[in-house]
């Protein structure tokens, strides 16, 4: 008789567990809009463990290789360092990134980077970008690109 009890409590405590977790799975599908392809993972991990390993072997690219293969080119969605992101690949996604900085995209941090290593008083994350930013395009511009040629075409002549 214990037995049967058992297993109706059991019966029960699933079927609830079930239905509470269709019905906000599918309120949460349903609110979000399209997601790129990808996964995400385990809940709390992610797909940090495999991003790291691929690190310590002397391959960290070969991670985000794998997955341009497997899910799309262009952008998917991974879950890396305790936060859920999207990676843009290519040239495309790097001018969508840095024509709607400060726009549509912010540079920052994730949550679990901040509590190891607190950001100072002084300067932000968005601040230390910008600074970033500034120095840049004195490197990229076409003045100091014309200097390298004449390295470059020595260098690849040899």
């Amino acid at each position: 008789m214990e037995f049967f009890y058992m297993s109706l409590l059991g019966l029960f405590v699933s079927s609830v567990f079930f239905s509470l977790n269709f019905i906000f799975y599918k309120n949460k599908s349903s609110s979000s809009g399209t997601l790129p392809p990808g996964k995400t993972g385990w809940p709390v991990v992610g797909e940090t463990l495999e991003f790291l390993t691929t690190g310590w072997k002397g391959y960290p690219e070969k991670f985000i290789y794998d997955r341009m293969a497997k899910y799309s080119s262009k952008v998917f969605r991974t879950h890396l360092l305790g936060e859920k992101a999207a990676v843009f690949c290519g040239a495309a996604g790097n001018k969508f990134l840095f024509s709607n900085e400060n726009k549509l995209v912010q540079a920052w941090w994730p949550a679990s980077f901040d509590k190891v290593f607190p950001s100072s008083n002084q300067t932000s994350s968005k601040e230390e970008a910008i600074k970033m930013r500034k120095m840049l395009p004195n490197f990229l511009k076409p003045e100091a690109l014309q200097r390298y040629i004449g390295i470059i075409d020595h260098i690849a002549a040899d």
